[in-house]
């Protein structure tokens, strides 16, 4: 869209307000509502001002020191929200309301480094610099209850009452039952130009996995920010709460958001195909995912930025613990579907729902590229069980571990810049620290009574 295609939306659709804003470290969508009148005006200006602290608090907004960007020591200043129209869209389930996703600028015109939109458009670029273009999408489970913003403090977020009980992975009837809410957020998602290919019940109690169309990389990823927010609110209207949390409870399945990706030419050929190669995989899809695999552990805080992240990988959970690969293999790391050439690609196992899709798209297209770029080599595929591969290389156990290799890679200071590396390893650090400070209901239950 242009600025005058903007224009006329807003009249034929009676917008009176603008949810302008784009995604903070942990992907939330942050931003604000700006009258339609002053949003146009802004178009024509120089954007937006926006406080800098939303990249330098925590995901619950307690200010994180040691932060060069969102800091009291740069006095909070303002940055800069250039909305990209090409995001601009009605939102349906709002009466005059429309949204943007914006990039965002330092007041001098240049790209914010520690921006996640910006650190993925950066390797976007790169990608097309080596003549190819990233199609991707993001398969988000939840779990969804039947609690309100009130209830679910009251009850400190635990024993919640589920959307639906029971395990009734994939049955018809079941889903058929819970469809008020979702056929509700799939219509809502549809009609805010967010488009879902379908959903299922999945294993636990009142879990779902809803699967957004796949689109080019920064669409992909919009996508998923603009889907995870307003999910929540059209269940809300229903009086429904839901989370994306990797790991709700240690009684129940953790939530996975898999990440599709595939590798395209500048003529549309998806170069992932090779109808002689093994496996009909192509010598750079091999290469691809020879530098996935290669940089998956000193990646991992991309893939998994959470303390509860690490809850949900472990042996036996279809969720991976090692970084191994395999034709079409559920409890590998990288799943390679490879049955024809539209719909040859990587389908990476390792991020939970709570992954923030810009930066686990980029983690996942600069592993890729550094493969191509150095011409790796693939291991052996894992044919069975992945969890039986105990030769394969392990992904970190632990957030703090996962730091701790993402300061040391250089595979992420080439890719990212060390301004970023240097800021999110900070911002994870403090979820370390904050964690190891927690009494969690774990050690009241264990510990109460007996010791």
């Amino acid at each position: 869209m242009d600025i005058e295609q903007v224009e006329r939306l807003i009249g034929e659709k009676s917008i009176e307000v603008v949810r302008v804003g784009g995604a903070d470290m942990d992907g939330v969508f942050r931003g604000k509502r700006i009258l339609s009148e002053h949003f146009l005006k802004s178009l024509r200006g120089e954007g937006l001002a926006q406080c800098d602290v939303i990249f330098g608090w925590d995901v619950q907004e307690e200010l994180i020191d040691g932060l060069e960007v969102g800091s009291a020591d740069g006095g909070f200043a303002d940055i800069i929200m250039k909305p990209d129209l090409s995001t601009f869209r009605a939102v349906p389930w709002e009466a005059g309301a429309a949204a943007v996703v914006c990039d965002y600028e330092t007041v001098d015109g240049g790209p914010l480094g520690v921006s996640p939109r910006q650190v993925l458009r950066r390797v976007i670029d790169r990608l097309a610099k080596a003549g190819y273009q990233a199609k991707m999408a993001l398969e988000l489970e939840m779990r969804l209850f039947r609690e309100d913003q009130q209830s679910l403090r009251r009850k400190s977020f635990g024993d919640l009452e589920p959307l639906s009980p029971g395990d009734n992975c994939y049955s018809i009837h079941h889903a058929s039952l819970d469809e008020d809410v979702l056929g509700a957020i799939r219509k809502a998602m549809v009609d805010y130009g967010v488009p879902i290919e379908g959903y299922n019940r999945e294993h636990g109690e009142g879990m779902y996995e809803m699967n957004i169309q796949y689109a080019d990389a920064l669409t992909a990823a919009d996508y998923a920010m603009l889907y995870k927010s307003g999910a929540k609110e059209v269940a809300a209207a229903a009086g429904i709460a839901l989370t994306f949390m990797a790991k709700y409870s240690d009684r129940v399945d953790g939530c996975s958001g898999h990440l599709h990706q595939s590798l395209w030419s500048q003529d549309g050929r998806n170069v992932f195909w090779d109808a002689d190669g093994p496996h009909h995989t192509s010598e750079l899809m091999r290469s691809y995912t020879a530098g996935v695999l290669a940089t998956m552990p000193e990646l991992m805080l991309m893939y998994a930025p959470n303390v509860n992240s690490y809850k949900r990988l472990v042996p036996g959970s279809w969720a991976p613990t090692t970084a191994t690969w395999g034709i079409d293999n559920r409890t590998a790391a990288l799943r390679l579907l490879t049955g024809n050439e539209t719909g040859c690609r990587i389908e990476n196992r390792v991020p939970g729902a709570d992954v923030n899709a810009y930066l686990g798209f980029a983690a996942a297209l600069a592993g890729g590229l550094h493969g191509i770029e150095r011409g790796l080599e693939c291991p052996p595929p894992v044919d069975g069980d992945a969890y039986k591969a105990l030769e394969a290389p392990p992904l970190p156990k632990t957030l703090a571990e996962a730091v701790s290799l993402f300061q040391e890679s250089a595979v992420a200071r080439e890719y990212f810049g060390d301004e970023f590396v240097e800021h999110y390893a900070r911002m994870r650090t403090w979820e370390v620290e904050r964690y190891q400070e927690a009494v969690t209901d774990w050690e009241r239950r264990r510990y109460f009574e007996q010791v």
